[in-house]
């Protein structure tokens, strides 16, 4: 499928999701189950349960994502690297990333050419394509459990990166991080006669720079990751976890970044390997 076509797709796909017909309501609280005064909290409001242990899986941007792609890369090779029929070399103008998967502007194009992994090693940075824009790409499992009753926390063992999902406000104090500052809330759908489902929204704020893609796709400080968590059951009887990621980072982006990720249920935590960050 081509680049542009992929990006409609994937445009596509979360509109659908987001404008389904079931007009799904975003709670912010909740009386607990008994009509009583406490509200109930995130993990008793769950629409769908996301704990347990997952396994990524990989049927696209194989490249890209299991492997290191080359400085420059941009998913379908070094700018030049391909000649479409109707307009030349593919990135051979002035902006190299033209047609590739990620919407970089002239002036993330050429960040991203600027990628050192000797450079980052050296400043203590190979966790850079870690942050919580980056792991969910990576060819890693997750463990999800409840932190408390409020706050969810995905561990990714690819580079033993852990993130935590508050139900309410994030917290705002101290420095960016590689997963950020990020605020949680579920979408429910049914109920009533129908049968109950739902979604997970988390918004991610106070990331420091990193990168999408482990060969240096950059994005920025300013930059803010919207995530949409949905399960589903196939016909063989797997859970999967359905994940749309949307980043704006107008500063490198000329559009908001859109993809879509799966992962599959395990059935338990035999598979876990944590492993450090590498910058290469």
């Amino acid at each position: 499928m081509g680049t542009m076509n992929h990006q409609r797709l994937a445009m596509a796909i979360l509109l659908c999701l987001l404008l389904s017909p079931f007009a799904p309501a975003q709670e912010r609280g909740g009386r607990g189950a008994r009509g009583g005064d406490q509200p109930a909290t995130a993990k008793a409001r769950a629409p769908i349960d996301l704990t347990g242990y997952w396994t990524a899986v990989i049927t696209e941007d194989w490249h890209t994502r299991m492997l290191t792609a080359p400085r420059g890369d941009f998913g379908s090779g070094p700018p030049g690297a391909i000649i479409n029929p109707n307009s030349g070399p593919i990135g051979a103008g002035d902006n190299p990333s033209s047609q590739g998967n990620i919407p970089y502007n002239v002036k993330g194009a050429q960040a991203a050419l600027k990628w050192d992994p000797a450079k980052d090693e050296a400043e203590g940075n190979s966790c850079k394509a870690y942050g919580a824009p980056g792991v969910m790409r990576q060819p890693t499992h997750l463990h999800v459990t409840w932190q408390d009753d409020n706050t969810l926390k995905i561990e990714a063992d690819y580079g033993t990166q852990t993130r935590l999902l508050h139900f309410g406000p994030a917290p705002s104090a101290g420095e960016p991080t590689l997963q950020g500052s990020s605020a949680a809330s579920w979408t429910i759908i049914g109920g009533r006669g129908f049968e109950r489902g739902g979604s997970l929204k988390v918004v991610t704020t106070r990331l420091k720079p990193g990168y999408y893609w482990k060969n240096g796709m950059p994005y920025t400080a300013n930059a803010v990751l919207t995530e949409y968590f949905r399960t589903m059951k196939l016909p063989d009887g797997s859970t999967w976890i359905r994940l749309t990621q949307l980043v704006d980072d107008p500063e490198y982006l000329a559009q908001p970044y859109i993809v879509n990720y799966q992962f599959k249920k395990l059935p338990d935590g035999s598979l876990w390997n944590p492993a450090p960050c590498s910058a290469k």
